[in-house]
């Protein structure tokens, strides 16, 4: 019989002291012979692996959406006083007590070594059980190998180099044997491929239930994981960056290349092609609201109402109907904090559900906010950046505009109500993204047929808001199903939840990496760089770039450009993918913080109804200074003393 000092071993490895295998399911006993002595509580075990996924839907903890203003925001400063993400976001991240510390489960966030010891106790253990079929045997195995690496790679993309667990190590382990070191971040990338490559053979292609086995692992999910793990590798945080330079432990390795690798991209190409064909040979595509088998529609909406729900449903439709979903989270059953009923993705959404005005009162549920900032991210109705479309008049943006008939907006915004002119003639994803001002809020209890009624118009000036509102911003509409609700009833403010299996993984992320890659690995941009950023394009009604761009833009030879398209690459990707929980990912791998980290916190100018003193960009707080260091996560000093062996993160 295994004993629990032989699983213990394991969390003395990183200084951990906080592990309990109590926690793993069964909890009756701390014997490995048990948990693994039929198929049943093999299963438990094996959800236990899953358990650890960290959870995209959970904003105070989860590091993409607070730990940067620049997407997403709080309404007022106090209500994030105590939220990890937004200490670290204030720049306040420190290496005594880490915010978000993924690495030692502290602070709220998940312990990724944790989950990496139960992983390995899962496959060092899966060969026990009888009663099993040995095709489902090796799927589980397969699963949780995804899994191990999924976990080493999201430490990776955290902290860089990263210590490497290929098994848990023995209650015989020595003191010194116990203090391991930091691999060199190319060696974390390539455990990580093996692992994946040994997942992959193991996996179905797709799901064969998608309706009872959502969020479950594919064969699928580990390409396209695989894919992004080595556009990492090759992007230049970690291809060539001279910031690390100085990065050496004490054995004298280079834990972060300071030499650019071409190579590395067109290995990342091939892998992102890969995955793209096996999806797409499964039947997986772009995702189109209304469309659905035999070509009925769900709805009766005009067809510019219809992009505008392509945009949002590609997010929020049900896992087993959206066919651009290649991974999702699993069921959402906790309970949000605060909200009774509500689970954490629930709860996150209603934090973010809009004012809507009424003539009575005011229906006031959110304290989280899109951040001032994107709103001059989407591209013009030209299909180009506004600063750069020679049709958009950008230096008079903060001017007053009255909708009218004639402006074709009649869908967007309220027709004779006096907004910003930063909300006239965008592109429909900027429509279908915010929440703006005087802009329709779609939700299908009000939208109507043929699009004569579109929904609540957003009023968010001082006194239609109240002052609790704080700071007056945009709401991050994408992201919230049309099919929810609030409402003001005797117990209060009331969030109608629909739940969703929030994305982890879309073709659209897949066909934005590929030109990506492409673009890198050629000489020039050409035609098949152009393919795959089209295919995102022609589904939110753009035309293709080169033709955008020749017919719009100062700059009409910008797309011939190398440099110049991967400015235009990223700029797609942080619209297309954005409040996804991917910005935050992409602006660091391509070492662009500074760009946007530090833009200043600002919001309309509060404390006023009049529209021309309403429109007026206000910042609220002190820009974040940003530094190299800030691209990748301390670790805890505790840590470093019980290991001599690991070295901190280079810068602090």
């Amino acid at each position: 019989m295994k004993s629990l000092m032989k699983i213990m071993a394991a969390c003395f490895l990183l200084g951990i002291t906080s592990c309990n295998y109590l926690d793993v399911v069964p909890n009756d006993t701390a014997t490995l012979d048990h948990a693994f002595s039929n198929r049943s509580v093999m299963e438990k075990f094996m959800r236990t692996c899953y358990s650890h996924l960290p959870d995209p839907t959970n904003p105070w903890h989860y590091p993409a959406y607070f730990t940067s203003r620049d997407e997403f925001d709080w309404r007022g400063e106090t209500r994030a006083a105590v939220m990890p993400a937004a200490m670290i976001s204030r720049g306040l991240q420190n290496t005594n007590t880490p915010y978000q510390d993924y690495w030692s489960g502290t602070n709220g966030a998940k312990a990724m070594y944790t989950a990496i010891r139960d992983c390995n106790i899962f496959l060092e253990s899966a060969h026990i059980p009888r009663d099993i079929d040995e095709t489902e045997r090796l799927r589980w195995i397969s699963e949780v190998t995804f899994l191990k690496a999924y976990y080493h790679f999201f430490l990776v993309q955290l902290y860089g180099p990263i210590v490497l667990v290929r098994e848990n190590l023995p209650v015989s382990a020595s003191p010194e044997e116990a203090k391991v070191y930091r691999e060199p971040v190319d060696e974390c990338i390539e455990y990580i491929v093996e692992l994946l490559d040994e997942a992959a053979a193991g996996l179905p292609d797709a799901l064969p239930d998608p309706s009872t086995e959502r969020g479950r692992i594919t064969k699928i999910t580990t390409l396209g994981i695989k894919a992004k793990a080595l556009a990492w590798a090759a992007s230049p945080l970690f291809n060539g960056n001279p910031d690390y330079a100085g990065w050496v432990d004490n054995r004298g390795k280079q834990l972060i290349p300071n030499t650019y690798d071409a190579t590395k991209w067109e290995r990342a190409a091939i892998a992102i092609r890969e995955a793209i064909d096996l999806a797409e040979a499964t039947g997986h595509r772009l995702y189109e609201f209304n469309k659905f088998a035999g070509g009925a529609s769900t709805f009766a909406m005009n067809d510019t109402l219809e992009t505008l729900m392509t945009v949002r449903k590609a997010i929020t439709e049900q896992y087993d109907q959206n066919p651009g979903v290649l991974w999702a989270t699993q069921e959402q059953f906790a309970h949000g904090k605060g909200s009774p009923g509500l689970s954490v993705l629930g709860n996150m959404l209603a934090s973010l559900f809009p004012v809507l005005y009424s003539t009575d009162q005011p229906l006031l549920l959110n304290y989280m906010s899109a951040s001032w900032h994107m709103a001059e991210l989407y591209y013009t109705n030209n299909g180009v950046p506004i600063n750069e479309d020679k049709n958009y008049d950008y230096s008079n943006r903060f001017s007053l505009r009255r909708a009218t008939p004639s402006d074709n907006h009649e869908s967007y915004i309220a027709t004779n109500e006096v907004t910003s002119y930063l909300h006239f003639f965008r592109e429909p994803r900027f429509y279908a993204s915010l929440g703006i001002d005087r802009g329709y809020f779609e939700l299908v209890s009000t939208t109507t047929n043929g699009g004569a009624s579109f929904g609540p118009v957003i009023k968010s000036r001082s006194d239609e808001v109240g002052p609790a509102n704080g700071h007056a911003a945009y709401t991050p509409k994408k992201i919230i199903p049309f099919e929810s609700s609030g409402s003001r009833g005797i117990a209060g403010q009331v969030y109608t939840q629909y739940l969703y299996q929030f994305p982890l993984l879309r073709l659209a992320d897949l066909y934005l990496l590929y030109a990506e890659a492409l673009n890198e690995v050629k000489a020039q941009p050409d035609q098949d760089v152009y393919l795959w950023i089209d295919k995102i394009r022609e589904q939110t009604g753009l035309d293709g770039v080169v033709e955008s761009w020749q017919r719009a833009a100062y700059n009409p030879g910008a797309p011939s450009n190398k440099n110049d398209m991967r400015r235009i690459i990223q700029r797609e990707r942080l619209i297309e993918l954005s409040f996804e929980g991917q910005r935050f990912w992409d602006v660091r791998r391509w070492k662009i913080a500074q760009e946007y980290w530090t833009l200043p916190p600002t919001s309309w100018k509060t404390g006023t109804r009049v529209a021309e003193e309403f429109y007026v960009p206000t910042p609220y707080a002190e820009p974040r200074q940003v530094t190299f260091r800030d691209y990748l996560y301390p670790l805890r000093q505790y840590d470093l003393r019980v290991n001599t062996n690991l070295v901190q993160t280079y810068g602090w």
